[in-house]
């Protein structure tokens, strides 16, 4: 079964998921001191065992965006982490960031997509940008202007745009400006709802018109919820590690993923952050195959609606599907 896990990551922050070896590089590329032990780099890197929520797993990404506030940095990012993809043998990747936290030192955003697009494709890897606002109160001016930049750079390196962030903290609700002018732009997006907060975060998100959800698995807590879901084909990006580490769920063993398959929920399952949960695609896949005995052909079901939830373009996807029958022969 080896050969068929990690194809496709379609949650997979930036930020969260420099390596070591990547960190050091960036750090060298830019004259910036930084501890050399490796220990020391993964405990700035990954959170601990014992996370109490998402708001303590959010601190984890301070010091990665420190190395990605130039253009040299966030290029070398990008380029790094695709390489590193690449090389676990990815299909397909979409990269997500919030060009608003990579603007300390005089970047405006339309430079640091710039810079991310131009650390992209050099691995082989096929990979997409997804631009992150952010919740908060006092940065929808930011926040508007990320949206105005994915359209600049959509199809061009850039797939979509996102809201991420604490989502307890500022409820789904308070930003439908945002995905109304998305719509008006064409600007294709999902959100993150129903992670730290309840049903009610992903209902409205899918009154913003989303036909993905970053995470979703509090779902589960309304049947007619679920329902929606599976009337509705909104796919869920899953990221069981991400959902432990944050105190969602207690083990694999309890991990909903079959129970929103059985519902007719279309799921995926990806990192969110490889470095900050230390985890890969593979690493997901194993660790809810052997908790949920997931068969093979449930293992290439999640590729195949991984390949056509995508935000790639159909000739990307119709190879991704093909690479992914091949894998499964």
């Amino acid at each position: 079964m080896e050969k068929i896990y990690g194809m496709i990551d379609l949650h997979l922050h930036l930020d969260g998921s420099l390596s070591v070896d990547s960190v050091r590089k960036l750090a060298a590329l830019q004259n910036m001191e930084i501890p050399q032990e490796e220990d020391a780099l993964r405990r700035m890197l990954q959170v601990r065992e014992g996370c109490r929520d998402l708001n303590e797993y959010l601190e984890k990404f301070a010091f990665p965006c420190s190395l990605m506030q130039t253009k040299e940095g966030i290029a070398g990012a990008v380029q790094h982490l695709e390489a590193e993809l690449a090389e676990a043998g990815m299909l397909y990747a979409e990269l997500r960031f919030a060009p608003q936290q990579h603007t300390e030192k005089g970047l405006t955003q339309r430079e640091v997509v710039a810079a991310a697009i131009s650390g992209m494709g050099r691995s082989g890897l096929r990979s997409n940008l997804i631009l992150c606002c952010m919740r908060g109160t006092d940065n929808r001016e930011k926040n508007l202007e990320t949206i105005h930049v994915a359209k600049e750079f959509l199809h061009k390196g850039v797939a979509a745009a996102d809201l991420a962030g604490a989502e307890a903290l500022f409820p789904t609700e308070g930003f439908g400006e945002l995905f109304a002018l998305a719509r008006e732009l064409g600007v294709p997006y999902t959100i993150h709802a129903g992670e730290a907060a309840g049903p009610e975060s992903i209902g409205w998100a899918l009154e913003f018109g989303t036909k993905r959800v970053g995470h979703g698995v509090r779902a589960l807590e309304d049947e007619a919820m679920v329902k929606r879901l599976a009337a509705e084909g909104i796919t869920l990006e899953l990221c069981p590690t991400s959902n432990l580490h944050t105190s969602m769920f207690d083990s694999y063993e309890e991990y909903p993923l079959r129970k929103l398959m059985e519902a007719g929920v279309r799921v995926t399952v990806n990192t969110d952050n490889m470095a900050v949960s230390g985890t890969t695609v593979s690493a997901e896949l194993k660790h809810l195959q052997e908790a949920l005995q997931l068969t093979e052909q449930e293992l290439r079901l999640l590729a195949e609606t991984a390949a056509e939830a995508s935000f790639a373009d159909a000739e990307t996807k119709e190879w991704m599907k093909t690479e992914i029958a091949k894998r499964f022969a």
